[in-house]
């Protein structure tokens, strides 16, 4: 009962070995890039960590809250908000 697979010789074998390897190297450097390229954000982590803290039972609380130190226009509004109440100021109307 002799099969195509049974009848390569050594040589045979181990140049397909080393090119099933070539082609491995190359998939673990193409997800390794895409890896590199799309990270996690911060904010996905810690919902997924949030999740599985109410999943396994932890009852948390807030024990801090801080931003992220962005520029645009929601950390302007942000800091406008925080220096009206540190004043005891209302905010005037724009419109």
């Amino acid at each position: 009962m002799s099969s195509k697979k049974q009848d390569l010789s050594n040589a045979e074998l181990t140049a397909l070995v080393e090119q099933l390897q070539q082609r491995v190297d190359s998939l673990e450097a193409h997800v390794a890039n895409l890896v590199a390229s799309r990270p996690i954000p911060e904010e996905d982590l810690l919902v997924l960590a949030a999740a599985a803290a109410a999943y396994l039972g932890y009852k948390g609380s807030v024990k801090a809250v801080s931003y992220a130190s962005k520029t645009g226009w929601s950390a302007a509004s942000r800091r406008a908000r925080t220096a009206n109440v540190a004043r005891g100021t209302m905010p005037t109307p724009t419109h």
